[in-house]
């Protein structure tokens, strides 16, 4: 079991660490949080299936984007240092935990992976998902059969 007090720190490395180009998705009974790089800037998406949590989130600089699904985004700079990234981790903990009542991490996996575009025979262009562990995080790694135990 990963406690709130192991995983910031871990997911605050892990985010420094996150490539162009990659995602790193983590979910379970409670909702979803997915963080995606794309150049200088670092999407922090979250959800719960449930928009009644408006007033607390846009108040932060959330937008829902869904509510549908109760999907939740919020851009920040790709942080590139810890201090950058403990913002990241606190503005995203505090959705988790203060808005949509996340208690602890029991039972949460994650997934990441690195999109790579490159040309098939030098002309098609295809994008690959190559994947990415983060054993420090603390979590099982999620897959499409269910969470691999570290």
């Amino acid at each position: 079991m990963t406690s709130w007090r192991e995983f910031d720190p871990a997911l605050t490395e892990v985010l420094t660490k996150l490539p162009d180009g990659a995602r790193l998705v983590i979910s379970g009974d409670g909702g979803i949080v997915q963080f995606a790089r794309s150049g200088e800037e670092l999407t922090v998406e979250v959800g719960n299936e449930s928009s009644d949590d408006q007033p607390r989130l846009s108040q932060r600089g959330w937008t829902l984007v869904d509510s549908w699904s109760g999907l939740w985004r919020r851009s920040f700079p790709q942080p590139a240092n810890s201090e950058a990234a403990s913002t990241v981790v606190a503005e995203t903990t505090h959705a988790l935990r203060g808005v949509f009542g996340w208690i602890g991490l029991d039972g949460y996996s994650y997934s990441s992976w690195r999109e790579v575009s490159k040309r098939f025979l030098g002309l098609f262009p295809k994008t690959e998902e190559k994947p990415l562990t983060w054993p420090t995080l603390g979590l099982a790694q999620a897959r499409e059969d269910g969470p691999i135990d570290h």
